[in-house]
């Protein structure tokens, strides 16, 4: 369950935090900010000034990525929805793009992908194939 979100610039920016479209905190001119999740399930909206930038957020201090955590960035702020099993859900997210990404055919990988990362896999008929053309 998350508990707090913080945001971080390099430059001094101000935020509103709204929770369920109600105004929980302001924070302004700062280039780090912190708020207090106070209910859950929530769609959490944090307006941004000036408009265009994308703070670094951290929920309960883990560096979160955009894509992964479903925050939608807009001009003007950020949005996303949070729950009580959140972090699992991103845990989730973090596995499947892995996968994806691992995949050359776009299906699912399978369970064993050590064989596919290299780990305790040295693939040598691969490093033979390349030794072969650099030759």
């Amino acid at each position: 369950m998350v508990k707090q979100i913080t945001l971080t610039w390099k430059d001094n920016f101000t935020c509103d935090y709204y929770e369920n479209d109600k105004i929980i905190k302001k924070s302004n001119k700062l280039t780090h900010h912190k708020f207090d999740v106070q209910h859950l399930p929530s769609n959490i909206k944090i307006k941004i000034t000036p408009w265009k930038i994308q703070p670094q957020i951290r929920f309960d201090g883990h560096l979160v990525n955009y894509g992964l955590a479903g925050i939608k960035p807009w001009d003007h702020m950020i949005e996303f929805n949070l729950n009580e099993n959140y972090l699992e859900d991103y845990f989730q997210n973090v596995i499947e793009a892995k996968r994806q990404y691992l995949s050359r055919t776009g299906q699912n990988v399978p369970n064993n992908m050590e064989s596919y990362v290299g780990v305790d896999n040295a693939h040598p008929e691969i490093v033979d194939k390349i030794k072969e053309l650099i030759k």
